[in-house]
């Protein structure tokens, strides 16, 4: 095992080729971010899309302002200080101030002092990211293919393309079925983070979770769906698979759900591969060695839903070893030690993890 000198001397020989002064900085991508009042669900998401490099790359090269052309880019641009300040290596730690206002406009609740999901933050940063840098264009994806009577009807809508779509964004492809004149409506659904259900049981592999999410279910009784061919509500069976794969899946487990009246926390163990997760089961279609994926962060949350905490682990671009980002605190970790039932939100890639270019 490789102590935290050695590492820090690594990453020192890297950054000794970005300026006469790199000696007296900090090692690049070593940034702890301060908690600003249980701001720990917003830091560690952070730390993690702060380890995607292409997307670093973007912003550490200013391509984001020719983007946003005559927008103001309030999101944006703070995303862009805040990757500057952890990726030139001359802070231990910085206070996300300005990242965390721009958040809060997002949607409010983030803008109060109280414990968040994360990954409802993720989402929600991605959105406001997308929607300041995007531009139109005609989707190569039908959104809706509908089989009638033999008859075919596709839906090629024009949609928006941004930074956020071309890493993160794929499409999921639904095929309801109704059970009682089997009518086929086959529709395809965007996405960039894919919420998985846990199985029953103590423990369970992230690909058990997979297996779960992408399995026929037949809906009946009260969730039965209108089919428009019966005009009425009818049992129907409901398939997904992967129609295309983004280079970045983004993976969160539903640990957080309702008993009755009563919230709970899933505590299982979901064991998970650090490298060739496997997709290609739930592609109709060959995708070679794209299918297999790689882990580079995760998020993480231990306690209580009200009261937990959360922190993140990433792999360092330039080392290739693992660390743990707790706010304000950063420490290498062997890559053994990953595995825990506190696992939240998976950050996996196709590609290999390089070091930003600006």
């Amino acid at each position: 095992m490789e102590d935290n000198h050695l590492v820090e001397c690594r990453a020192l020989e890297y950054s000794s080729n970005v300026s006469k002064d790199s000696r007296y900085r900090h090692v690049p991508r070593l940034t702890g971010l301060y908690n600003s009042g249980n701001s720990c669900y917003m830091n560690a998401v952070l730390q993690c899309l702060c380890s995607t490099t292409p997307l670093v790359e973007y912003f550490l090269s200013g391509k984001y302002q020719e983007d946003l052309g005559r927008s103001k880019g309030e999101v944006s641009c703070a995303f862009g200080q805040l990757v500057t300040d952890m990726w030139l290596g001359e802070y231990k730690c910085i206070y996300p101030a300005q990242i965390r206002a721009v958040i809060g406009n997002l949607h409010h609740p983030f803008a109060n002092r109280a414990q968040q999901d994360a990954q409802e933050l993720l989402v929600y940063l991605l959105n406001g990211l997308h929607d300041e840098l995007k531009r139109s264009t005609r989707r190569r994806f039908p959104m809706e293919t509908t089989f009638r009577s033999g008859q075919r009807k596709l839906s090629l809508p024009c949609t928006e393309l941004s930074i956020i779509t071309h890493l993160f964004e794929g499409q999921l492809d639904q095929v309801t079925v109704c059970l009682k004149c089997h009518n086929t409506v086959r529709t395809n659904e965007a996405f960039t983070v894919l919420s998985l259900p846990i199985p029953s049981g103590r423990k369970c592999s992230l690909q058990d979770c997979l297996e779960c999410f992408f399995q026929q279910d037949t809906l009946t009784w009260n969730d039965q769906m209108l089919c428009s061919l019966c005009e009425k509500k009818q049992d129907t069976s409901v398939k997904a698979n992967i129609a295309k794969l983004p280079d970045f899946v983004l993976l969160h487990l539903k640990r957080f759900d309702y008993c009755g009246q009563q919230k709970r926390k899933l505590r299982t163990e979901v064991s998970f591969p650090l490298e060739n997760l496997d997709f290609s089961p739930y592609a109709p279609g060959p995708f070679g060695s794209q299918g297999k994926y790689n882990l580079y962060a995760v998020v993480n949350h231990s306690g209580d839903m009200d009261s937990g905490h959360y922190t993140a682990y990433c792999k360092h671009p330039v080392t290739h070893n693992w660390f743990e980002f707790d706010d304000e605190t950063v420490n290498y970790i062997s890559a053994s030690t990953l595995q825990s039932s506190a696992a939240y939100i998976f950050f996996y890639t196709c590609q290999e993890l390089q070091v930003p270019c600006w």
